[in-house]
């Protein structure tokens, strides 16, 4: 016998989170989300999104999660809205790809009109980028080559391309999910050269095994090792000093991944930094929950981790599971 999930508010008090300042505490959609006292209101969902699929489609390497058609993702949109989620993080699954990824920073492409359709769908729900190349070239990393070798100058101007196109059609978080050196700088400048303030978020992720089915969603070409290096998980000063840098750099936020594995360092950076934190619960963590047989109450179960990352200050969280949590 079913039951009605309690309301995602926690039971103890929320440990001490960041002091909101700069891009997103002036944002009217951001600053909502953190005034809201319930764990609901700071969620968001992610989405992925692809102009060859006409309805939904089922990933084959992980049936759990789906790729949206522009029409269900506008389905999906009001439903968030409904449910009093903060927002949307869109992810492309492209159908095409090149060795410099053009087709992401093509002004009509399948996640420009799906930022326009969710802003018209659901104007009270915010919408967040990811500005990557992984999964529009054929070899699958996170940056650009030149003659054999990784282009980081030609990838930090294709992510700024990628960055402006989004920002042009009503983003309001761009999220460079790639982790190139450089890559909030570079955001910061073109969208400041082009007049805009679209908020950008520093991404800081941790080497896991936590990201393959996120990767086969967006139909990123698999890779034996990553030509980007992630930050060892045994290592907080480093993740520390790499999200201070950004913040430096003009990050507007801190994205933090993957999310069971980064609650101490969500504390730890909600006390070093002034910009808001954000814990990502990646697609990988979200089957832990959705696929296993074995846990009487899943939802309950996921809704709960969520709940923690709040609990050890983290702003908004970003989690494939967001709308089942409130749901139920």
């Amino acid at each position: 016998m079913s039951r009605t999930p309690p309301p995602l508010v926690p039971s103890v008090p929320v440990g001490q989170t960041t002091l909101v300042r700069g891009r997103l505490a002036d944002h009217p959609l951001w600053s909502t989300a953190f005034g809201s006292p319930a764990v609901a209101g700071r969620l968001i969902q992610p989405v992925v999104v692809s102009a060859s699929v006409e309805e939904r489609e089922r990933v084959a390497e992980a049936p759990w999660l789906e790729r949206l058609s522009i029409t269900e993702l506008v389905r999906d949109a009001r439903s968030a809205a409904s449910a009093g989620l903060a927002g949307m993080l869109l992810l492309g699954a492209p159908d095409r790809k090149d060795e410099r990824a053009m087709l992401a920073s093509e002004r009509d492409h399948v996640v420009t009109r799906a930022i326009h359709a969710v802003k018209d769908a659901a104007p009270d729900l915010a919408v967040a980028t990811d500005v990557c190349v992984c999964a529009y070239v054929p070899h699958g990393q996170c940056v650009l080559f030149a003659e054999g070798s990784a282009d980081v100058a030609g990838t930090l101007a294709r992510l700024a391309e990628i960055a402006l196109v989004h920002a042009d059609a009503g983003a309001d978080l761009l999220v460079p999910s790639g982790t190139v050196e450089g890559s909030v700088r570079a955001l910061r400048q073109a969208l400041a050269d082009a007049g805009r303030a679209t908020p950008v978020a520093s991404v800081v992720m941790l080497e896991s095994s936590l990201y393959a089915a996120q990767r086969a969603a967006i139909a990123a070409t698999p890779i034996a090792e990553r030509a980007v290096p992630l930050l060892p998980p045994d290592d907080a000063e480093a993740v520390r000093a790499r999200a201070l840098r950004d913040v430096a750099a003009g990050a507007d936020a801190i994205v933090l991944a993957p999310g069971l594995g980064t609650g101490d360092l969500v504390a730890r950076i909600a006390a070093a930094a002034d910009r808001p934190v954000i814990a990502f619960f990646t697609a990988d963590e979200h089957a832990l929950y959705a696929t296993n047989e074995s846990l009487a109450d899943p939802r309950n179960a996921e809704r709960e981790s969520l709940v923690s990352a709040r609990r050890a200050g983290a702003d908004l969280v970003i989690s494939f599971g967001a709308r089942a949590a409130v749901e139920g």
